[in-house]
């Protein structure tokens, strides 16, 4: 399922290069449903009900030429949640994002490790603030098609590079330590909870 979650900005992307209405509310339906796909293959009742109104209310968006308004909204609204998550796990007596997954990975972590994954945790805070200020400004200043490259497309890829990088100089920062895999890392990040 982890790759519906590419369907959301390839889609956007799409329907803006081909100013498709249709396309916009299929887009912000993918990243209605995403989320909610757990709930729905319990067959829960409220997130069905749900989920029938967002459809309707998608439609009527569509057929009133509005969704490609409503498209702004997510990489605005993404950046900003997860920066709450990682923001609030860097109070005090509170455990940062990063040393979560570390320490889900490795057990107790080493004090080197953990101002470390303190800092990287930081680092993230630092990228989710520009991203959401940048699709803000793009949202208001750029042409629709040039916001839609930068917060569909190069944003998800600059924060691949950071997320590889930060993964390769890990390993040589830490060379003295043992490493897990690539694969194990991503694996611990889908499971760890974030609060």
């Amino acid at each position: 399922m982890p790759w519906l979650f590419l369907a959301y900005p390839l889609l956007a992307h799409i329907a803006t290069l081909l100013h498709s209405e249709t396309l916009a509310a299929v887009a912000l339906a993918v990243f209605v449903v995403v989320p909610m796909t757990p709930l729905l293959r319990q067959g829960n009742r409220n997130a069905w009900l749900i989920l029938l109104a967002v459809i309707a209310a998608l439609y009527a968006l569509a057929r009133s030429g509005w969704a490609h308004y409503f498209m702004y909204l997510p990489p605005i609204f993404i950046p900003l949640s997860v920066l709450w998550l990682f923001a609030r796990s860097l109070r005090e007596g509170d455990m940062p994002v990063v040393t979560r997954v570390a320490t889900k990975i490795r057990g107790e972590l080493p004090d080197e490790l953990r101002r470390y994954t303190r800092q990287v945790t930081q680092c993230w805070v630092v990228i989710l603030i520009l991203m959401a200020g940048s699709s803000l400004a793009l949202a208001l200043f750029a042409s629709p098609e040039l916001w839609s490259l930068m917060t569909n497309i190069v944003q998800y890829l600059l924060m691949g590079t950071v997320f590889v990088s930060e993964y390769a100089w890990r390993r040589w920062r830490f060379r003295h330590l043992q490493h897990e895999s690539f694969t194990t890392m991503i694996a611990a990040l889908m499971t760890t909870r974030m609060h």
